[in-house]
């Protein structure tokens, strides 16, 4: 028996529902209907089941959160090797989770930035961690930099998904930069711009900014001692 876009309402028997089968469905719903979507109440209806089955899995939305956000990792991680350079895996780590967050943009909007302490989390801290360490940083200072690394790459991301979020539901943001002054010659350079500053692609803005923060990274590890880049 089919429910509505296809999909089975046949009951589910007796012990299989899972945590990861609650997250997976958890991550369709965001995906298909935005933030607002996700209850205890249409994840039974969606896994064939109760909303008191799932609170057995999850005491509440929070956990289900962290539980997504965990899932994100791995996601974004599916597949990474570090690279010779310790650049490449910095920028190679920063395009894995703008993507994740493109594909996954209510769930990205919810979840990253959240501490899970789960394993996912785990490889993501220790692969940046490792990154930091071939360009020459150790102990607290490399936290820091894994810090300042990670915060600034989840905040474009997470802030990103937000605005395809408002875009996609209907939310009344504005999200275009147009502006229309009454006198724009009081504003010569944002007249000039003014195409640019409507149609750019913010997936080029992250990697430039990417791009600018690895270059003052490059030019901090230069002056580290040089037997911490051997």
């Amino acid at each position: 028996m089919a429910g509505a876009g296809g999909r089975s309402t046949k009951r589910l028997q007796r012990g299989t529902l899972s945590q990861g089968l609650i997250v997976t469905t958890a991550l369709r719903i965001l995906d298909e209907d935005g933030p607002d979507a996700l209850t205890f109440q249409r994840l039974g209806k969606e896994l064939s089941s109760s909303a008191t089955a799932v609170y057995r899995h999850f005491a509440n939305r929070d956990h289900i959160m962290v539980a997504v956000a965990e899932e994100l990792d791995r996601i974004s991680l599916e597949g990474y090797e570090p690279h010779e350079s310790w650049t490449d895996s910095l920028r190679d780590l920063a395009i894995r989770a703008w993507n994740t967050s493109l594909e996954h943009p209510a769930a990205a909007a919810l979840c990253m930035g959240r501490v899970t302490r789960g394993v996912h989390e785990l490889r993501a801290v220790d692969a940046v961690l490792e990154a930091f360490h071939g360009g020459g940083w150790r102990g607290r200072a490399a936290v820091l930099h894994y810090q300042a690394f990670s915060n600034f790459i989840l905040a474009m991301a997470s802030n990103n998904a937000w605005r395809l979020v408002n875009q996609r539901f209907g939310a009344e943001a504005n999200w275009v930069q147009e502006y229309q002054p009454a006198d724009p010659a009081l504003y010569p350079y944002a007249e000039a711009a003014k195409e640019h500053l409507r149609s750019i692609d913010m997936t080029d803005v992250f990697r430039r900014q990417t791009d600018i923060l690895l270059t003052a990274l490059q030019a901090e590890a230069a002056t580290l001692p040089r037997d911490r880049r051997d």
